[in-house]
Formats: structure tokens, C-alpha cells, sequence
């Protein structure tokens, strides 16, 4: 049984495009605004940033290649592509916070003054945009969704962070070095929350059995079915995070209905996002 359902990952390119437009017009904001002020935890957000606007780039393209049918090169679909987005941008976000760490770091030791009332201004333009962004992702649904949003909300982390240094470093001067203090802070957090996100991930290209499937339970389900017998052979893995696949090999009587009792697996089946179901029935 073959169930069509793509609407998750036509959603969430449409997040992605509108996160990528408002990325992409911050960024620029951005530069000027660490140019201006002198600020290492917004020069640092400029080289992030970037990757942000690549990131999501990437994101959106692979969430729209996801939403093809089915063809002889690929007959399961192009739903993994979702999961290499979300690889891709784990990988690649992590790494921009290990060179914010290479940038914030020194700077701990030889801490530059800052224009604190700049600083200010572009936290405050940095909160709002990067809101507006978390609030479209927060309810999505795909790996490469999740992956955007903890950097999303990393970025509003960090802008109220630096909203807050802001306003401290107008009325002392003398602490400038918690200016880089900060970028360490959301780079760590950076790097925690991708790095989950990375692995879950990862664990789906591998066919690990999803984590909302319970095994046990199915199990229990499929042999409390009339005329089920045994389960000879089962196999379940994950096309995307969301969407399974699953082949399963049932010992029933065919004395009984053997129709029925398919339609009953399919539909616990069904519970679980299980999208297409081989059942070999002996």
C-alpha cells in the first residue's frame, strides 16, 4: 500500500522561503551594523549569519526536491532529501560556531571597546527579525525545519543577549570583555543543539527504527489481530524523519478473512506515519 503525502515538506519550503527572505535582508543589516559598532559579538553574527542565509538556501532547495513523486531512479521518492538538508546545515552551522569560538576567544584575553548605543540599535532590529522567523518555523515538522529553528532561536538568544550586554556596557565602560563572553555562550549552545539534531539525522539515513514506533506495542497489536498467528519477518525504517516504510512477513490461517486482516494491519500501521507497507502473508 503506497500512500501519497508530501503537504509536510511542501510547508515547509514555504517556511524556508519566507525564513530565507528575511535572512537574507537582515544579513545585510548585519554587516553594516558590526562595521559601524565594532562589536565581536556581531561581527561574529555576520559570519554566521552568512551561513545562515546559505544554509536555509540549501534548505528550501532540497524541501522542494523533496516533493517529487516517486520515479525508477529514486521509486521510494525524494523525501531523504529533507535529511541531507538537515545534515548539510547541522554540519555546516556547527562549524561557523567553532570560528566564532576562534574569533571570541582571544578577544577574552584582549578585549576592544564597542559602540554600545549601536549595539543597541541592531539587537533590537535583530530580535524582531529573528522572532518573525521562529514563530513561521515553530511548529514544523522536518529534520531540516528543526535544524533552521534551533539556529533561529539561537539568534534571538543571542540578540537579547546582546541587547542586554548593550545596556550594561553604556553605563560600564570597564567590561567591554563580555562582549566576546557572549558569542561563546551561544556558540556553545549552537553547537549542543545542532549536534542532536545532527545525530538524529543521521540515525534516520541509517534506518534506525523511529522513534515514535514502538515496537513492543505493534507487536503486541499485530498478533492480537483473529486469525494472526506469528510474526515471521519485520522491518521498519524512516524515509524522513516523519514518513516509514515498513516490510512485514505475518503466519496467519487462511481460514480466516485474510482482507480483513490486512486492513487491520494497515490501518495500525497507519498510527505510526507508516506510508508504504509490503505484507507477505504464509
Amino acid at each position: 500500500m503506497r500512500i501519497d503525502t508530501h503537504h509536510h515538506h511542501k510547508k515547509a519550503g514555504q517556511n524556508l522561503a519566507f525564513v530565507f527572505v528575511m535572512n537574507l535582508t537582515f544579513n545585510i543589516l548585519v554587516i553594516a551594523g558590526g562595521l559601524a559598532t565594532n562589536s565581536m559579538a556581531i561581527l561574529a553574527d555576520c559570519i554566521h549569519d552568512l551561513a545562515d542565509t546559505i544554509s536555509i538556501a540549501i534548505a528550501w532547495f532540497l524541501e522542494h526536491v523533496a516533493q517529487k513523486d516517486s520515479s525508477d531512479k529514486y521509486s521510494y521518492g525524494y523525501q531523504r532529501f529533507s535529511i541531507l538538508g538537515a545534515v548539510i546545515i547541522s554540519v555546516f552551522v556547527i562549524i561557523m560556531a567553532f570560528v566564532i569560538l576562534s574569533e571570541a576567544v582571544p578577544r577574552l584575553f584582549h578585549p576592544e571597546s564597542v559602540d554600545a548605543g549601536g549595539m543597541l540599535l541592531v539587537a533590537i532590529v535583530g530580535i524582531i527579525f529573528k522572532s518573525i522567523s521562529v514563530y513561521r518555523l515553530h511548529d514544523g515538522e522536518t529534520f531540516n525545519e528543526k535544524a533552521i529553528l534551533f539556529h533561529q532561536l539561537g539568534d534571538v538568544f543571542e540578540w537579547i543577549a546582546i541587547l542586554i550586554l548593550s545596556i550594561v556596557l553604556m553605563f560600564w565602560e570597564g567590561a567591554p570583555y563580555l562582549d566576546p563572553f557572549v558569542s561563546i555562550g551561544i556558540a556553545i549552545w549552537l553547537i549542543f543543539n545542532l549536534g542532536r539534531n545532527l545525530i538524529k539525522s543521521v540515525q534516520v539515513l541509517l534506518q534506525k527504527t523511529p522513534d515514535n514506533f514502538d515496537v513492543d506495542e505493534f507487536r503486541t497489536q499485530i498478533l492480537a489481530i483473529e486469525g494472526v498467528n506469528a510474526i515471521d519477518d519485520f522491518h521498519i525504517w524512516s524515509l524522513d524523519g516523519i514518513d516509514s516504510v515498513m516490510t512485514l512477513k505475518v503466519d496467519v490461517d487462511f481460514g480466516k478473512n485474510v482482507e480483513n486482516i490486512k486492513k487491520e494491519i494497515y490501518d495500525i500501521s497507519g498510527k505510526y506515519h507508516v506510508l508504504d507497507i509490503t505484507i507477505e502473508l504464509d
